[in-house]
């Protein structure tokens, strides 16, 4: 069954038969909410693909992704490059299967698919909590939208929920920031401290750390920066 908390976003859909089909998907999986990004298609075209689902497309939310990441717990970027470097941090892909068990803990989630053709572009997946990508096993890696999210719906739906909720945005956030603030007073090196706000985001949402757990963590994580300072005080006095 497919999580109630579940929508679907498309960033920049251009085709009106991709729009029209993925709309088509929505209803064959019972999900209600679709939301766009600056739709450059024909919605009068996409209807008629869309079929008996054009309800699905009146009903269609116009969103920027800093509102869409206000009304989710979890945001799903999909691509079809994966980061081939550990420094790559919001490339790094987490199975199709994690993804899916994540999501059906998540309160409110939305998989995040970017345009028709060039996808998403890095700024747009870092505002995302994970990142997904479908394997083809081939050379050819690259799906199309609506078939990507035909896999992905799929193998969300087949799922079966295992009773545990899902971290809130809020307090990944704090763990971020605190786990963040704890690598710049070890004196982590430039290169490397770039990316620990994105590292510890991208750990709290892979995690199976309630919101209780996560904001113990941020507290022992400022407590720690908060005893570093002290004694590197005490140090420049002496």
């Amino acid at each position: 069954m497919t999580p109630k908390g579940l929508s679907v976003t498309l960033v920049e859909p251009r085709y009106p038969v991709n729009l029209g089909q993925i709309a088509r998907l929505l209803k064959n999986f019972g999900i209600e909410r679709l939301y766009l990004v600056h739709p450059q298609v024909d919605m009068s075209v996409a209807r008629i693909y869309a079929s008996h689902a054009s309800d699905i497309l009146e009903n269609a939310e116009l969103v920027t992704l800093r509102q869409l990441r206000r009304k989710n717990d979890l945001l799903v970027a999909t691509t079809a490059i994966a980061a081939r470097k550990k420094s790559n941090v919001i490339r790094r892909a987490v199975r199709l299967e994690q993804v899916a068990s994540h999501v059906r803990a998540a309160k409110s989630s939305s998989l995040v698919l970017g345009r028709d053709t060039t996808g998403l572009t890095n700024e747009e997946i870092k505002l995302c909590d994970l990142t997904v990508v479908v394997e083809t096993g081939s050379r050819y890696k690259t799906l199309n939208i609506g078939h990507a999210a035909a896999i992905m719906l799929y193998v969300i739906s087949r799922g079966q929920g295992n009773g545990l909720r899902g971290s809130s945005r809020r307090p990944r956030e704090l763990f971020a920031k605190s786990f963040s603030e704890l690598a710049a007073s070890s004196r982590m090196p430039g290169h490397k401290l770039r990316n620990m706000p994105e590292i510890g985001k991208r750990i709290a949402a892979e995690s199976r750390m309630t919101d209780r757990q996560l904001l113990l963590m941020s507290g022992v994580f400022r407590r720690a920066v908060g005893t570093i300072e002290e004694l590197q005080g005490r140090t420049s006095k002496t």
